[in-house]
């Protein structure tokens, strides 16, 4: 044996770039195309379970789901606010229950909705979601699709978690109550981040191909979608402008992020859900008594 030519060939320039280079590169692109699709692909449609029997009863369920605007709606009590709005109006009763996870995009939105309580560190049972919709509730407002935009998902990501979500309520017979992505300020959500930050958001997001989106571009995929798959006679719609007249960061009613409500905006907007709910809910159970006729009711 040729030691000499031993050593030579690990020193050659064929051993370095095809034998150590070459699966170097392959492993580093195969790792990212495993994050790229994980991150930036939309979710697939996960398996259904089964709900509970509705209960008969004249109080209408109100579940609320999604990011931090879920979240903070919990913090600030807006269970009790979108109650209190309600019965302000008029019957039936309204009882509500909110889960969110700061942050949330709506893959991982959709994703909460198929995990439950039983995990094993306590810190998750704030983003499950998925008791809530077992329950079987009448309506599920999704608080979904600000962190698209602020971490620039492309529009078919948004599309496609929001048509699964959609979906998935349908089937176990639950009123999706959409709401339209309010004009928040997303370029300062990541603007007032340090250097480093942003660049790096800026640079993945021209990566991507969806440094352009911006929130009107959000919300007209959002009513093509609807369209295109025949569910917008199957949801509650709420445009942001029923809610949020100015169309833009007020600080009347956004905290200083110019990202998230104050708790004078949850009154706002749910005073706004709770009338736009009780609104559908009388006019679909005139609908079903007309349908069922005299004396059928």
């Amino acid at each position: 044996m040729d030691i000499g030519k031993i050593v030579d060939f690990f020193y050659s320039r064929f051993f370095w770039r095809v034998c150590v280079l070459l699966p170097l590169f392959i492993a580093v692109i195969t790792y990212l195309r495993g994050v790229y699709r994980d991150k930036f692909t939309p979710s697939e449609e996960l398996p259904y379970y089964d709900v509970q029997p509705r209960a008969e009863e004249d109080t209408l369920r109100v579940i609320i789901v999604g990011d931090s605007w879920a979240e903070f709606h919990t913090n600030l009590s807006g269970d009790t606010i979108l109650e209190r709005a309600a019965r302000r109006i008029s019957r039936p009763p309204v009882r509500s229950w909110t889960r969110g996870k700061g942050g949330a995009l709506t893959k991982e939105i959709y994703h909460y909705m198929f995990e439950s309580l039983e995990h094993e560190y306590e810190e998750y049972a704030d983003r499950c979601t998925q008791e809530l919709i077992e329950s079987a509730p009448d309506y599920c407002v999704l608080f979904a699709g600000i962190n698209d935009a602020i971490f620039q998902r492309s529009l078919e990501y948004y599309q496609e978690n929001m048509r699964l979500m959609i979906r998935m309520l349908l089937h176990h017979g639950i009123r999706p109550v959409v709401m339209q992505i309010p004009m928040v300020d997303a370029a300062w959500a990541i603007d007032y981040k340090p250097y480093l930050h942003r660049t790096a958001h800026h640079l993945k997001a021209r990566l991507v191909g969806t440094r352009q989106n911006t929130i009107p571009k959000y919300r007209e995929a959002l009513t093509e979608m609807l369209a295109s798959t025949r569910l917008k006679d199957s949801v509650l719609y709420i445009p942001a402008d029923r809610w949020d007249k100015k169309g833009g960061w007020d600080e009347s009613k956004y905290i200083s992020d110019r990202v998230h409500l104050n708790m004078h905006g949850y009154h706002v907007l749910d005073s706004c859900i709770a009338a736009e709910i009780l609104s559908d809910w009388t006019k679909r159970h005139a609908s079903r008594r007309k349908a069922s006729g005299p004396g059928k009711d």
